[in-house]
This record gives structure tokens, C-alpha cells and sequence, in this order.
């Protein structure tokens, strides 16, 4: 270090000093034999007078300072605000899947009729969407709730992703097969040329 900056440092709380001691108490201004001034608050002999300091300015504002909430709750409402994240709503909504219809459930004289419903134990915010894919076919659906299908009789294919707000895809359904299948009118009908003739 050099010279100028030791000086440096042994003033600097000198400066400082009568505005700690300004605090406590009384302010005494000492000079030595070299000129050097220091400030203390110890009075340095008995004939020593404090010195005489100006008053303070205080201004007064009317700007209102807002209350400090209370720990903790001012973070938590900021994160009830903040939107999920898409990994965050990839966990929340997890056990989203096809209620409706069930792994190779048969549908019987429905009039080719299919209720097709989904879900997750998570409510579905209004802002997600659902793309509900039929035999490969995709179509847009409300969040929550089902689609009544009219569909031909065969085998046939469903599953669903849940959308977020940007129409991202956060989960998607496992796929699931079922059949719709109508009794014919030849059901139990006698075979043709079979008689009692």
C-alpha cells in the first residue's frame, strides 16, 4: 500500500466519526501540535467545550409507504399469479386419460352411438384445450367433459392431449381400442332353404 492510501483510510473514519458520535452524544474537536483535527466524543480535558452542531433538516412527505406484508404471503400470491410452467403442468396433470370408452369395451346397438370422455383428478383450467384424435383424425374438444361420436361399425381408436394456453402438448392419453358393433337382421333368422316342407 502506499502512503496516500494509508492516510486515506486513517482520515476517512476520522470524517466519519462525528456523525456516530452525533448520535450518542456530544461532539469535541481536538488539533494537535502538528494541526492534525480529530473529532470524539470523549471530552479531551476539562476545559474542552462540545461543539455547537446544526440542527437536522427533516422533511416531511406525504408519500405513503406501503405496508411490508406479512412474511410469506406476498410470495405466495405472486406465485398463485404466475402461470405453470409446461413441466409443471406435465406433473399436474398426469393421470390424465380416456375414461370412457374402456380397453377393447364392445359397444352393442348403440345406433353406431359412442360417448368418448377424459380426464384428470385436476381440474382443467379453462384456458387448456383438449385434441381428441378418432382413427387418426384429430379434432378440438372442450377441456373437460366428452363428445358424443357417431362412428361405422368396426374396430376403432381413440386418445387425447391436453393443450396449454399456446397450444402446447402437455400430456397425451393412452390409446385405446373398442368396437361398435349392431345386431343384424339375420340374427337367429332360420338359414334359407331349411323347411318343413
Amino acid at each position: 500500500m502506499n502512503k496516500g492510501m494509508i492516510k486515506t483510510l486513517i482520515c476517512l473514519p476520522l470524517l466519519l466519526l462525528p456523525l456516530l458520535a452525533f448520535s450518542e452524544g456530544e461532539i469535541f474537536k481536538v488539533v494537535d501540535k502538528d494541526g492534525n483535527v480529530t473529532f470524539t466524543d470523549q471530552r479531551p480535558n476539562d476545559e474542552a467545550q462540545p461543539m455547537d452542531l446544526p440542527p437536522l433538516s427533516v422533511v416531511e412527505t406525504d408519500i405513503q409507504v406501503p405496508a411490508a406484508p406479512a412474511e410469506g404471503a406476498g410470495a405466495a400470491v405472486a406465485e398463485e399469479d404466475k402461470p405453470l410452467t409446461a413441466r409443471e403442468l406435465r406433473r399436474k396433470f398426469r393421470d390424465f386419460r380416456i375414461r370412457s370408452p374402456q380397453p377393447e369395451e364392445t359397444f352393442w346397438g348403440t345406433a353406431n352411438s359412442v360417448v368418448v370422455s377424459w380426464g384428470s383428478s385436476q381440474p382443467i383450467p379453462p384456458e387448456m384445450s383438449v385434441m381428441l384424435f378418432v382413427d387418426g383424425e384429430g379434432q378440438k374438444a372442450p377441456a373437460q367433459g366428452g363428445v358424443n361420436l357417431t362412428l361405422d361399425r368396426g374396430e376403432h381408436q381413440v386418445y387425447a392431449e391436453l393443450r396449454d394456453a399456446r397450444n402446447r402438448r402437455i400430456v397425451r392419453t393412452e390409446t385405446v381400442t373398442f368396437f361398435v358393433k349392431q345386431h343384424s337382421v339375420n340374427f337367429n333368422r332360420p338359414a334359407v332353404g331349411s323347411g318343413n316342407g
